[in-house]
């Protein structure tokens, strides 16, 4: 499912919690990874899916067959947006991954971005 909370999208509470003392280390569990490149991927599959929503997919491959067909056009486009981020989609996902690590890892640090 395409995750519509933007908040998903915001650096994790445990790669960031360097104020308390004796805090884990300022490394990025693999869970939290994890976390990371799942919101990327969910993003892409939403920049996806609107993308082909916007382009008349759903309208063309439901014309002609009733109501209730077009009613499920949406769903249709949702799904091949999500196939499509886990086979790689426009690689979008892997440049966002990459931009949220750095953003974590600047937030650890306390600096600037890297």
């Amino acid at each position: 499912m395409i995750a519509t909370d933007l908040n998903t999208l915001m650096p994790l509470p445990s790669v960031n919690s360097t104020s308390t003392p004796g805090a884990q280390t300022p490394e990025a569990t693999d869970q939290d990874k994890a976390a990371l490149k799942a919101a990327a991927r969910d993003f892409e599959a939403a920049f996806i899916a609107q993308m082909l929503t916007h382009s008349g997919l759903a309208e063309s491959m439901t014309s002609g067959e009733g109501k209730m067909a077009a009613a499920f056009g949406s769903f249709y486009v949702e799904q091949l947006a999500e196939r499509m981020a886990d086979q790689g989609g426009l690689g979008m996902a892997d440049s966002i991954y990459r931009q949220l690590e750095r953003y974590g890892e600047t937030d650890l640090t306390g600096g600037e971005t890297l």
